[in-house]
């Protein structure tokens, strides 16, 4: 593999990886709770870019956004029916 195939992979590998972590906390959050608990979904992922943020500056930028991005999708998509009523 080339240089630039490993760093594709790396920036893919950091999306992904933010997409799953709050697509899970959110579908928990779902699951365990009655009324759905979006500022703790907001939260802890504006919680856990931060720190990300902190100890490495920004090297991991594409998952610092991608976390925020999905963390606001998935708030929106679980409180849709709270919104639209």
């Amino acid at each position: 593999m080339t240089q630039y195939n490993l760093e594709e992979l790396k920036l893919l590998n950091q999306v992904l990886f933010a997409l799953f972590i709050a697509a899970d906390l959110s579908l928990g959050l779902f699951f365990y709770n009655n009324e759905f608990p979006w500022f703790a979904l907001l939260g802890s992922g504006i919680g856990l870019a931060i720190i990300v943020l902190c100890w490495t500056g920004t090297k991991h930028i594409y998952f610092i956004a991608s976390l925020l991005v999905c963390t606001i999708l998935f708030s929106l998509v679980y409180n849709w029916h709270t919104i639209v009523h």
